[in-house]
């Protein structure tokens, strides 16, 4: 893939990702799948973060089993315009880094500012009291629909390895 197709691509992912608040994560525990809904941030590398407790079923299965798989799109498309999300591939760990975890709690209190309401500190996301966790996902592969772009049933895939 040429550097200007690579750029196109990245683009369309960035502005996917500004335009869009929730994501669907996919998980999965003795071959028994799981998907959730969920509100997101995102960093300049790509990494996603989801704010989630601890004891939902996606959680419990990320113990077990850290690969996942998101779906992102705006869901108010009309059922004949250019369609535009994508769909990924990757890992999703609970943060435990003190610094990773005050810059995603900041990230996600910038986009949700309602936040603030619950969560009075970025430190506070990974909260015994709320017994939630901030997770942070890395995207293996993404498959990118932006049919504006890439014409009637165009996608195309980046590997981010």
């Amino acid at each position: 893939m040429n550097k200007i197709e690579s750029n196109k691509i990245s683009k369309s992912i960035k502005n996917i990702l500004q335009k869009n608040n929730l994501l669907t994560l996919s998980t999965s525990k003795n071959n028994q799948p799981c998907s959730n809904t969920a509100f997101y941030v995102h960093d300049k590398n790509l990494n996603l973060y989801i704010w989630s407790e601890e004891n939902t079923t996606h959680s419990e299965n990320l113990k077990k089993n850290k690969k996942i798989s998101v779906n992102i799109f705006d869901s108010h498309q009309k059922f004949d315009s250019a369609l535009k999300g994508f769909q990924a591939t990757g890992t999703a760990v609970p943060i435990t880094n003190k610094k990773e975890l005050i810059k995603a709690g900041i990230l996600y209190i910038k986009k949700f500012p309602k936040t603030l309401k619950i969560v009075k500190n970025p430190l506070n996301f990974n909260n015994k009291i709320f017994e939630s966790r901030i997770y942070k996902i890395s995207l293996r592969e993404i498959k990118v629909f932006d049919e504006k772009k890439y014409e009637k049933g165009g996608s195309r895939k980046i590997s981010l390895d």
